[in-house]
């Protein structure tokens, strides 16, 4: 199966959880609307080998990305029948990567519109998304990060503005 995207969420700054889109318009600096949107960001505890928090660098975050196949392995680890693509924070949910967390480093997601995300490398699991988890689930907080360990998706940066919508394909352009 080649990878699509099955589907879209908007994480508002006021909002508990992301709200479902057909489709959003990426710009420069991310995904408008949504809480990590900007061309900087400043460090946690992500960037400590090489920052002092709260540092403003490039937003290497701009947007979250996982496959389905990876919600179900980590539902089945957390011993939950289904965990609905947005519960963690996704911003573009695929189908038809088995291994999303695995991607090369500095691939291309390209779109049909000719947006194209640049990928930053595996998004580690948080208590964040654990949080979300519980809200929905009833599961604790502190089992997501071990259930999540190498399957919590990508995250990316806008290389090229555009739209994207709901059950587009997606080109994978890897650098090697």
């Amino acid at each position: 199966m080649s990878p699509k995207v099955a589907s879209l969420h908007v994480w508002s700054p006021d909002l508990e959880m992301p709200t479902p889109v057909n489709s959003i318009n990426l710009e420069f600096a991310g995904i408008p609307g949504d809480r990590h949107f900007g061309s900087t960001m400043h460090t946690g505890a992500r960037e400590k080998h090489a920052f002092e928090r709260g540092t403003e660098i490039s937003n290497y975050r701009q947007i979250s990305i996982i496959d389905m196949a990876e919600l179900a392995k980590i539902a089945a680890n957390l011993g939950i029948e289904r965990l609905a693509p947005g519960t963690i924070a996704d911003n573009i949910c695929t189908e038809g990567f088995p291994d999303l967390t695995a991607i090369s480093l500095m691939s291309r997601l390209v779109f049909p519109s000719g947006a194209s995300i640049m990928t930053g490398g595996a998004n580690a699991p948080c208590a964040i998304a654990g949080a979300m988890v519980e809200s929905v689930y009833g599961i604790k907080p502190h089992s997501f990060p071990k259930a999540a360990m190498h399957l919590r998706g990508i995250t990316g940066w806008v290389e090229r503005p555009g739209v994207i919508n709901a059950g587009d394909p997606i080109t994978v352009v890897t650098l090697n």
